[in-house]
């Protein structure tokens, strides 16, 4: 369950194409447990959804039956379950889309005002209530039809950066149709952005502690931040579209294709070229990529790529993958067709 973390956006290959809205891809951690769990679960229900917030979560990803959407449904009798949440209910993508890249397509605030809004969130009591109200919710909904025994992971995120590399400071990754002002890597950046991922795992990780207050622990916390040291921006020379020891994704070698097709969707192309126009949504996002690419499974890609920037790549997600199976096998009875040399950090 969860945003595009768990879907697991750009890494692999999409699956479900009749779902334009949600990017589940081949390569995300979810799908890379289900298939190293022994023995096999019976029914794998990926419910993830790219954009996806807490209401979204809650109204969307506890089906029963089939949606509209074509999103799967929870099946009869689920054992566990993994959730990734709240990246976009503290403004990660406004965060990556402005102060990192210098695009403006889903605010017209500066990097400033945005990082300002994120810690206005993570201060925010409701945070950590609504974290727990959709913890609970999977809680309840799991114990009613399998018992006791059914646990929730909640897996956190990863710093973005490597914090003393100076060179990183003279580096901007803005591209080159952006009109907008280059945000260069700072040092004082870089700790600004790594500090609201790490202020988010700390809600979670606090919402995970209150939901299981009174009752045998049946919720975890995954903490696999460390698996992406020496794999993150900055760890060696900026920029290198194409570095295979970085976990995270970047708009690639192929930017000046990604921004073509940007700008021949007239909606987005007023934004990126500075219009005060209404910032676009997720969903909006995603089904404008759908309607301007009709099929074109490249041009399905290349407004992908504008979106996954700063998402796990495959590696990463192997990663996330060898410490949640690491904390499963610590707290059931399943064992492992894979293997995993992750020490167990959970909470």
């Amino acid at each position: 369950m969860g945003d595009s973390y768990g879907a697991g956006i750009g890494a692999g290959h999409m699956i479900q194409r009749f779902d334009e809205t949600c990017f589940r891809y081949d390569g995300a951690y979810p799908v890379i447990l289900e298939a190293n769990l022994q023995p096999r679960p019976p029914r794998f229900n990926f419910v993830a959804c790219s954009g996806d917030k807490f209401p979204a979560i809650l109204q969307s990803q506890f089906r029963d039956g089939p949606s509209s959407l074509g999103r799967p449904n929870w099946g009869n009798r689920p054992e566990f379950v993994t959730l990734s949440m709240g990246g976009n209910d503290i403004g990660f993508k406004e965060l990556v889309s402005v102060c990192i890249y210098s695009i403006r397509i889903f605010t017209l605030k500066d990097c400033a005002e945005v990082i300002a809004d994120s810690q206005r969130r993570l201060a925010d009591p409701d945070l950590v209530r609504d974290a727990v109200n959709v913890i609970s919710t999977a809680l309840r909904k799991g114990s009613s039809r399998s018992g006791p025994n059914f646990k929730v992971y909640v897996t956190g995120y990863a710093q973005f950066f490597n914090e003393q590399n100076l060179q990183c400071n003279f580096v901007s990754l803005k591209p080159s149709w952006s009109p907008f002002a280059r945000q260069y890597l700072t040092i004082d950046l870089r700790q600004a952005l790594n500090k609201i991922a790490r202020d988010l795992n700390a809600v979670l990780q606090t919402a995970v502690m209150r939901a299981n207050i009174g009752a045998p622990q049946r919720v975890f916390f995954i903490n696999y931040d460390d698996l992406f040291e020496g794999h993150r921006f900055c760890d060696r020379e900026e920029p290198n579209p194409n570095d295979p020891e970085r976990w995270f994704f970047t708009l690639g070698s192929n930017e000046a294709e990604i921004g073509q097709f940007l700008n021949s969707i007239p909606r987005i192309s007023r934004l990126l070229n500075g219009r005060r126009d209404e910032p676009v949504s997720d969903q909006e996002f995603f089904r404008l990529i759908g309607e301007a690419a009709r099929g074109d499974e490249r041009k399905r890609d290349n407004g992908v790529a504008a979106f996954r920037i700063m998402h796990p790549k495959p590696l990463g997600h192997r990663a996330i993958e060898g410490r949640l199976r690491a904390a499963l096998f610590a707290t059931t009875r399943r064992i492992s067709t894979g293997t995993t040399d992750n020490p167990i950090q959970t909470s």
